[in-house]
This record gives C-alpha cells, structure tokens and sequence, in this order.
C-alpha cells in the first residue's frame, strides 16, 4: 500500500475514532442514558454491537421523532462508515475511502445537531 494511502487509512481511523467519542457523548445526555464502552483503543468487536444496540434503542427514548432519527442515523451512518473502513483497509480503494469520509460527516451533523438539542432542551 503506497504512503498515501496510509496516511488516508490513518486519518479515516482517528475519524473514526472521533465520531464514536461523540456518540459517546450523545449517548451520555439522553434523557434515559446508554452506557457504551469507554477504554482508551475500543476495537471493533466491541464498538460495533454498542453502536447496533444504540440504534435500536433510538426508538425507546422519550423525544421527538426528529431527535430518536438524529440518533439513529448518526449510529448507521458510523456503522457503514466502520464498514468501510474494513474494506478499505483489506483492499484500498479511493472510492470506499471518500464512502468513510461522506458516512463520518452524514454521522457527526446528525450526532452534533443531536447533541445540541439534549444540552439546549436538558432536564435537570
């Protein structure tokens, strides 16, 4: 694998990494918590089924429609984009690499909107 693409694979990783800091955090304000797994190098054995379990349990939570389909979305969009990530790295291709990129964006708006309206809309 060229340099290039290593440096590319690097940077989607601590991507990666970063969005699923923020599901963290999302998951941490809702209004009735889900507790997702903290160490410092997660692998993705482990993040994966947390990330699944928080998805379904978007619809269990008491908010709008809007808020549980920000929370679903940002887990599905960061599942497809951990997906990616592994064919990516088996087989590089530049097309799979923008695919982690596009889902991380799609994930951290939805995630970050998410966030906002639980800090903004927060019942002590």
């Amino acid at each position: 694998m060229a340099e290039h693409e290593n440096e590319i694979l690097r940077v989607l990783a601590h991507s990666i990494s970063m969005t699923y800091s923020l599901l963290v955090d999302v998951c941490e304000a809702l209004p009735v918590p889900i507790a997702l797994p903290t160490d410092r190098h997660i692998p993705a054995t482990n993040a994966v089924p947390a990330i699944q379990r928080a998805a379904a349990l978007a619809k269990d939570q008491p908010m709008g429609e809007t808020q549980e389909a920000q929370l679903f979305s940002g887990c599905i969009h960061l599942l497809a984009a951990i997906d990616l990530y592994a064919l990516c790295a088996a087989r590089y291709e530049e097309t799979r690499a923008e695919g982690v990129g596009a889902n991380l964006l799609y994930s951290d708006e939805a995630l970050r909107n998410l966030l906002a309206w639980l800090l903004i809309n927060k019942v002590d």
